[in-house]
């Protein structure tokens, strides 16, 4: 339900609503009604105050407490009148011309026992403070504006190709009218920034302003750029631009060329290695740019750091913060190295170490025995039995798709391993199956778990969905493997047969576990 003024929706209470010049504060509005005609914020503020003579334009208005209008208390011309005993002021000689409903954007709560300031703008200034017409706008209107360039883009040809391209991309996935609206805007709004197609950050920031929806035109992007040119005949993909883009723009130039080529190695545009995820990119460069940065005031090159250098940025750091950082500065100059950007490795001898293992602890029988029972959705349902039945991990179960599935012979593959459902399993994941053809029919999204975010895409559901179970997939998964361990005896060989974990893994699971207690009760 839309909120009511007085009774009535926004559409009936602005309907009497026009455009022109405000009797009391003399601002051009788009809510002058009335008699006498006054825009929205002089209406609020007479409602506030009661009708008296302004002690500064000599003016019979509503005023505050100070004895002064809307408009002479915006401009507080006298800011040392503003004492209950002060001396009538001078009477205005002239105002300076403004725009009033502009306070409705953005509006600032002022702070209890200020002055009633609903003006918004510049303050009110006197003919003889200044000399001559202040000017409203500081630069003359472009010729080429943006609107004018997205309305000839869209009667174009190639424009009303490229809209019937998108209209058949949103058909395809399933895309609310809605949706498709916003794409469009966002759509022409990227066209006009840039012929060559790549959205641009100043199309970016004006997309955010108007929350238009990012993600969606991206993939359209991508799929139109994957079937108009090869990835060789592309220019520099947007994920080393944007990677580029974190690096700080004070370091010297050797060295922010010796960064841009660790990130197109870590993306995979130099070198043999594979290319990273842009995850881990990310995730190196928050870690290693600071440490950069400290270098670069000492350093003009990467290629004067010693294994004393690195050893003291690493000092401070425990845990597995150290062992990113190590890792992240291991991949830089091996990069470099293999780049022959630099002469000696200074962390090669620098060793990483493990993440420190956590104790696994498993469910008591009680919550291991309420869980189904106390969740209500049936996605949510089918999850803990992947994860508690099956062990597996959530990356795992995001990752299934609808190829992986046979309901007919109760069969899933994982990782290209084929796991036997058993009949809880098999019954909510066809249950869930029937739910989701219900709520998406037209969803193009591959994978088994969709939301009404995904299902619009082709991505996988984020680590976002999981955080809604009554218990974490990671905990109902060591559960599983702490009793197959148990049941087993200790032995891992089991673990990787049943559940195909690695070898330290199941080594792990079997050395936590506590087998005397189990020993001494089968005896």
């Amino acid at each position: 339900m839309s909120r009511l003024w007085s009774g009535r929706c926004a559409s009936c209470a602005h309907s009497g609503w026009s455009v022109g010049s405000c009797a009391q504060c003399f601002a051009w509005a788009l809510s002058i009604t009335g008699a006498p005609p006054s825009c929205r914020a002089c209406r609020d503020f007479a409602r506030r105050n009661e009708v008296g003579d302004c002690r500064s334009c000599r003016r019979r208005l509503p005023v505050n407490r100070h004895h002064r209008c809307r408009l002479c208390t915006a401009a507080r011309r006298h800011a040392e009148a503003d004492g209950p005993g002060a001396a009538d002021e001078p009477a205005q000689s002239g105002i300076q011309l403004f725009l009033g409903d502009l306070e409705t954007a953005r509006r600032r709560r002022a702070p209890a026992g200020a002055d009633d300031h609903s003006v918004v703008g510049e303050p009110v200034q006197s003919v003889g403070q200044v000399d001559g017409q202040l000017a409203l706008i500081s630069e003359p209107p472009q010729a080429g504006r943006a609107d004018l360039a997205a309305e000839a883009w869209m009667h174009s040809p190639a424009g009303q190709m490229t809209l019937e391209e998108l209209a058949a991309f949103a058909a395809a996935r399933g895309w609310r009218p809605a949706t498709l609206r916003a794409v469009c805007d966002a759509l022409v709004l990227a066209a006009v920034g840039d012929p060559r197609w790549s959205l641009t950050p100043e199309a970016a920031a004006q997309c955010r302003r108007r929350r238009l929806p990012l993600s969606r035109l991206r993939e359209f992007l991508t799929s139109r750029s994957d079937q108009t040119c090869s990835d060789h005949e592309r220019s520099p993909t947007s994920d080393t631009a944007t990677a580029q883009e974190r690096l700080p723009a004070t370091l010297p130039a050797p060295i922010s060329r010796e960064l841009t080529t660790w990130v197109e190695v870590l993306s995979g545009r130099r070198g043999r290695a594979r290319p990273h995820a842009q995850s881990t990119v990310a995730a190196y460069l928050r870690v290693v740019v600071p440490m950069v940065a400290d270098w670069a005031g000492r350093y003009a090159s990467l290629r004067e750091v010693t294994t004393d250098d690195v050893k003291a940025q690493l000092e401070p750091l425990t845990g597995s913060a150290r062992t990113v950082a190590a890792v992240a500065l291991r991949s830089l100059f091996a990069a470099l190295k293999s780049q022959r950007m630099i002469f000696t490795d200074p962390a090669r001898r620098v060793r990483p170490g493990r993440f420190p293992q956590r104790p696994v602890l498993g469910l008591d029988d009680a919550s291991r025995g309420r869980l189904l029972a106390g969740t209500a959705r049936t996605d949510h349902r089918l999850v803990l039995l992947l994860a508690g039945v099956h062990a597996l991990s959530r990356a795992d179960i995001a990752a299934v798709r609808l190829d992986d599935i046979d309901l007919a012979a109760r069969r899933l593959r994982v990782r290209g391993r084929r796991l036997a459902l058993d009949a809880a399993t098999h019954q909510h994941l066809h249950d869930w199956l029937e739910e989701r053809r219900t709520r998406w029919p037209a969803t193009a999204n591959p994978h088994l778990l969709v939301t009404g975010k995904s299902a619009y895409g082709l991505e996988p559901v984020s680590s976002r969905y999981f955080r809604g179970l009554p218990t974490p997939p990671s905990r109902l998964r060591a559960d599983r493997l702490l009793a197959a361990a148990a049941d087993s005896d200790g032995d891992p060989l089991t673990l990787v047969r049943l559940f195909g974990v690695s070898g330290d893994t199941a080594v792990r699971y079997c050395t936590e576990l506590d087998q005397t207690p189990n020993q001494e009760a089968r005896a």
